[in-house]
């Protein structure tokens, strides 16, 4: 696949754009960019769109690389107003794996006339964007991000047989967002949701606050860490074995929080700006950042990709040279920084690696871009939409639209977005999910009975995954009676499907 893109690329001497204006989130591309208005009337993840104004939230993103040769770092980055990678060019703009793809490419070959001679990296970036108009797919872009070195187009001195110390970054300038017409930039708040490598263990993250659902929130804890993605307990997540998967979400995100210089709480906009905005990794290599071990049911290595870094700095800080820049990929002196005291204009950069790469290797990394009403879900006021899902969902959707198809994995036996079936999705009311036979609420208490006209056998797990009941139910029963408060997942007549149950006192 690859090797054909390359054959249809379509050489340009200047930065092309290309947009999606389908489902609720609108947005353009160019070099080195996974979108952004750039004070250019352009979408950059423009929420909702279709509507009058251009309420983007994104203002800028930037596709950033390190590498680190004879203990020299190089990074390649786009930025404004100016940046270091050759002009893109856009190979492919229409329906493919999605309802609207656009396919672009940009590199820093030896013929890059943006890049200083002996910079030159050799890599070339291939990237997919994904999107899809109707719910609940409607409110996020996948990236499909393909990066092939050529060691020949490389001039870095006494660069090796492999390209070293590896390292992408994305950044996000958001400024939440265009519907704030004072100093949209000026009172943003960014955060991270996901695995944190102990590095915040003294200040109460993770944490548990919430019951997290499909479409809203409930205030009452479920023994499940909010920053992490309950997978598989939904018809539509995919998993090989049927189990229920505990996974960090991946996800660096920033909102309007509020500006203490002007008058009251302006958190939002007054629900113009209630949209939380973020970027997600669903897919990457093996690096030494993962988590690994042996598949009890197939005996494979499981895998969860993980981040290496979330860094955020303000626009007085931007990285000023490679060897900055590169500590911030590289996340030094810390690979998590945690929540800033004040409001201001941040960016925040997720990044990936460490990789190595041979000669004609490629590299294969999916993102997801999105933007939900606020975190966990709530009701928008001012487009008229009522009450709609918040950032976790739809970042916790994306990830179930990528393996949605897949055959041979699932999101602890990954696969790349061409090595398997991805992205096979429909509306769910058109899709003959697989529906466990027993319908259960979600919700429920130990006191709740059960009825039913033909015999069952339920086995019952806690969140460590381990039986601790199995009943027979014959007409009626109370299977969840002495049970503490808490999640549990169901195995209903040796069904390979697990339903997760959440139990609450009255």
């Amino acid at each position: 696949m690859i090797k054909i893109f390359l054959l249809i690329i379509i050489s340009s001497g200047k930065d092309t754009a290309a947009c999606h204006t389908i489902g609720e989130v609108w947005n353009c591309y160019t070099t080195g960019c996974l979108g952004g208005e750039w004070s250019a009337g352009s979408y950059g993840l423009t929420w909702p769109g279709g509507i009058p104004i251009n309420n983007y939230y994104l203002w800028g993103s930037y596709f950033a690389i390190g590498v680190k040769e004879n203990n020299f770092p190089y990074v390649t980055a786009w930025d404004y107003p100016l940046g270091e990678w050759a002009p893109c060019s856009l190979i492919y703009h229409g329906p493919g794996i999605s309802e609207d793809d656009i396919i672009m490419t940009w590199h820093d070959l030896i013929t890059n006339p943006r890049n200083a001679a002996g910079r030159r990296t050799g890599l070339r970036v291939i990237m997919k964007a994904l999107a899809w108009s109707h719910e609940p797919w409607n409110d996020f872009i996948g990236y499909e991000i393909y990066l092939i070195w050529k060691k020949d187009s490389c001039d870095i001195q006494n660069v090796g047989e492999t390209l070293d110390s590896i390292y992408l970054g994305i950044v996000f300038d958001c400024d939440v967002s265009g519907a704030d017409q004072s100093d949209p930039h000026i009172d943003d708040m960014p955060f991270y949701d996901g695995y944190v490598a102990h590095e915040w263990d003294t200040l109460g993250y993770p944490y548990d606050s919430i019951i997290l659902l499909p479409d809203s929130f409930i205030n009452t804890p479920d023994g499940i860490y909010d920053q992490y993605i309950v997978y598989g307990d939904n018809e539509w997540e995919h998993t090989l074995h049927g189990e229920i998967l505990i996974l960090p979400r991946n996800l660096s995100f920033m909102w309007d929080d509020n500006n203490p210089s002007t008058p009251g709480n302006d958190k939002g906009e007054n629900g113009a700006s209630a949209g939380y905005v973020g970027l997600a990794l669903l897919y990457s290599p093996t690096s030494i950042g993962d988590t690994t071990w042996i598949c009890p049911h197939c005996g494979d290595t499981c895998r969860i990709p993980r981040v290496w870094a979330h860094h955020i700095w303000d626009w007085q800080n931007d990285p000023t040279n490679d060897s900055i820049f590169y500590e911030h990929l590289a996340g030094r002196p810390v690979r998590f920084m945690y929540k800033p005291q004040d409001t201001f204009d941040y960016r925040f950069l997720l990044s990936v690696g460490p990789f190595k790469m041979a000669d004609k290797e490629t590299l294969k990394f999916v993102f997801a871009g999105a933007v939900g009403q606020e975190l966990n879900g709530g009701n928008d006021s001012i487009y008229g939409r009522d009450w709609i899902r918040g950032l976790r969902q739809t970042i916790d959707y994306a990830l179930a639209a990528y393996y949605t198809g897949s055959q041979i994995s699932d999101p602890v036996h990954p696969s790349g977005p061409d090595e398997d079936i991805h992205w096979k999705i429909l509306k769910i009311s058109e899709k003959n999910y697989n529906k466990i036979s027993l319908n259960l609420p979600t919700i429920l208490t130990p006191s709740y009975s059960l009825k039913t006209k033909e015999s069952l056998t339920i086995e019952i797990f806690n969140i460590s995954g381990r039986k601790i009941k199995e009943i027979k139910v014959k007409d009626f029963a109370f299977p969840f009676k002495n049970l503490k408060e808490g999640t549990y997942f169901l195995r209903i007549n040796n069904e390979k499907k697990l339903k997760r149950i959440i139990l609450i006192k009255p």
